[in-house]
């Protein structure tokens, strides 16, 4: 009969093992960083950009902006992004849109508000409709100021000129600014309907809407039902709280509660 350390000595050999490649693979990480720092070093010096020791705000261009924003959104657990375009600025290359489709589908928290033009182009559909299956939550609004990109608690991306997509980019790391876009994004979060949704029995994208003041025919568009669905699905809720106008209808909604009832 074989003893007890000598069965245990496979096991231990398998554990050597695997050590051995998990400080190898820790190496390799720490290879890969370095590589991508030395790669953003090159590309300020080549763009005549001073990045400083450590500074807190980087001006970038689109070519920098790509693989820095790959790169560290490969090293966070959430990613949450407000979009004015699709049609340009950093992150519309293949290799940036297949690499988050991958991330969202391995369970990094990816939530991403669009504005309503995204949706009126059929590559925004399509797009947006990838990311959802990948496991991404999106939602819509019209009040967008900026486009801006906050990658975890580690940095932020956003436009050098307001609401401009062609302007270069600004990098942020520091920890106040990174905290107020995020503040920020929750707020505009908390208010937007979701991408596509259906406008059903409970109807609460309409309300949220109707609550944001947004026009019927963007609320169509937005749902993806017709003009006409849209106004009869308001008829329907004026009758059902025995209201003439909106307006009267949006004051019998917050007195029923249902204006502050949105998911978050």
């Amino acid at each position: 009969m074989s003893s007890t350390s000598d069965s245990d000595e496979p096991l231990r050999r398998l554990e050597a093992h695997l050590a051995a490649d998990a400080a190898r693979v820790e190496e390799s990480r720490g290879r890969l960083a370095d590589i991508g720092d030395a790669l953003m070093t090159l590309r300020a010096r080549m763009h005549n950009i001073d990045l400083g020791d450590d500074p807190g705000v980087q001006v970038l261009t689109p070519e920098m902006a790509a693989p820095m924003i790959d790169r560290v959104a490969g090293g966070v657990d959430r990613v949450d992004n407000v979009v004015l375009s699709i049609d340009v600025g950093a992150g519309t290359e293949h290799v940036n849109a297949r690499n988050e489709l991958t991330r969202a589908a391995d369970g990094q928290r990816q939530r991403t508000l669009v504005h309503p033009g995204v949706l009126e182009t059929e590559l925004g559909r399509s797009r947006l409709a990838a990311s959802r299956e990948a496991g991404q939550r999106q939602r819509v609004t019209d009040r967008l100021g900026t486009e801006f990109l906050v990658l975890g608690e580690e940095a932020v991306v956003t436009l050098s000129v307001w609401g401009d997509p062609h302007s270069p980019y600004v990098f942020i790391r520091n920890p106040a600014l990174v905290g107020c876009f995020a503040a920020w994004f929750g707020l505009l979060w908390e208010q937007a309907p979701e991408v596509g949704a259906p406008v059903g029995r409970s109807d609460e994208a309409l309300v949220r809407m109707l609550a944001l003041g947004t026009k019927d025919e963007a609320i169509a568009r937005i749902l993806h039902v017709g003009l006409r669905t849209v106004r009869r699905r308001v008829a329907a809720l004026m009758d059902q709280y025995g209201v003439d106008t909106r307006f009267q209808l949006g004051a019998a909604l917050e007195r029923d509660g249902r204006l502050t009832g949105a998911d978050r």
